[in-house]
């Protein structure tokens, strides 16, 4: 007979990176500090309540899946949650979009030594270092989405898992682990969904540039609904807005719908 509990892992939890303050760092969230200090991001979000479609997270335990810079982390914090930030370990764990002149598919080796030195590390750094400037008691842990099926079950309130879903290989994966976590609730916020009620996963882009390889699939309304309806959840969609601030033209708005899934009773 086999001992369940041989199975499950406790999270790890990263002693915090002091050095942050020191260290090269990438804004993934515009954010304002404490002492006046502001940075801005790739992306501003001017209303986290309505991001996360107004769920109450105050008294929660939650779980932020590809924290970034920890803007959700820290606004969940704020709103009076118990957080813990989970994000990639190392660069082994990225998936790009194989094209044959892209980098990733020629020389993974190097292409992951680019990734984790202008882009993972850095924007752990923005975290660390947001985290010092807002005292915040919140935890991280650097891991590989898979190991959550390994944590205990339902060991969140709320697992949020914000415009994520686009850069994941394996989205239904991740969302099955996400859901096996949250005792009441998994947020998706700002993540396109296909205006289908067919059970529909379609590539994001044309798949004819090479230079846009870190993205993945849009999945339609449908297969969400019947991928929270197989794990017990009921399933609204609501809109979140936010200004993307890498567009050569100046700050454009997007709108996105936020997912708010419901565990039933």
């Amino acid at each position: 007979m086999v001992d369940q509990s041989q199975s499950i892992r406790s999270p790890s939890y990263e002693k915090p990176w002091l050095s942050a303050e020191h260290d090269k760092r990438y804004w993934y969230h515009s954010m304002s500090f404490p002492d006046g200090e502001a940075v801005r991001g790739s992306w501003t979000i001017e209303n986290f309540d309505q991001y996360i479609g107004g769920y109450d997270l105050n008294g929660k335990t939650v779980l932020d899946v590809g924290t970034a810079s920890g803007f959700l982390a820290f606004n969940a914090e704020r709103s009076g949650a118990v957080v813990t930030g989970f994000d990639a370990a190392t660069t082994h764990e990225f998936r790009h979009f194989p094209f044959a002149s892209s980098l990733s598919y020629k020389d993974i080796i190097t292409s992951r030594d680019v990734w984790e030195r202008k882009n993972l590390i850095p924007i752990k750094n923005s975290w660390w270092y947001a985290w010092q400037k807002f005292n915040s008691q919140s935890k991280c842990v650097y891991a590989p989405m898979a190991e959550l099926y390994e944590w205990p079950e339902q060991m969140f309130d709320v697992v949020m898992a914000g415009a994520i879903v686009e850069h994941l290989s394996d989205p239904v994966y991740a969302i099955g682990a996400w859901a096996r976590l949250a005792k009441e609730a998994v947020l998706i916020p700002f993540t396109n969904v296909l205006p289908l009620d067919d059970l529909v996963i379609h590539p994001i882009t044309n798949l004819d540039n090479p230079n846009i390889f870190y993205v993945w699939w849009h999945l339609s309304r449908g297969l969400y609904t019947k991928i929270f309806d197989n794990l017990g959840f009921d399933i609204a969609f609501t809109q979140a807005h936010a200004l993307h601030n890498d567009d050569a033209s100046g700050p454009q708005l997007a709108t996105r719908p936020s997912i708010i899934a419901t565990r039933r009773r």
